[in-house]
């Protein structure tokens, strides 16, 4: 997956901030706040990063998602397929789960275009506690 050739193809412009923005998701092993986002971009204002993911948005090249009871919008590129996740509620801490148990789901006189599975419970150190 080449980072140019994701923005030439939405029909946007090339620009470091946009190259900078995609790497850092493509090279994410979990969906990341914009304010993960930002702490890890480097001369990038709060307002950039807020806009280019609007745009990212737009475009389909990033999905969007909030976790049970959460505020927090997270974010992930959308080519990498579609991804579920484990989450802790003592700690936050996402875990992606490698298979989909629900992939050949079928629902009588309804059409399935796409789902979310997130599973919930505690990691081995918030279960220790």
């Amino acid at each position: 997956m080449n980072i140019g050739e994701i923005l030439t193809g939405a029909g946007l412009k090339r620009t470091k901030q946009r190259e900078a923005l995609l790497e850092l998701l493509k090279n994410a092993d979990k969906p990341m706040t914009a304010e993960m986002i930002y702490e890890n971009t480097k001369n990038m204002s709060r307002s950039t990063v807020y806009r280019t993911l609007e745009k990212f948005l737009e475009k389909g090249i990033v999905t969007r998602g909030v976790v049970q009871d959460g505020d927090k919008l997270y974010y992930e590129l959308a080519c990498m397929g579609h991804r579920h996740y484990a989450i802790c509620l003592g700690c936050h801490e996402m875990r992606y789960i490698d298979v989909c148990p629900i992939h050949d789901a079928k629902v009588s006189n309804f059409t399935v275009t796409g789902h979310k599975l997130e599973l919930y419970g505690y990691c081995d150190k918030c279960a220790a506690k």
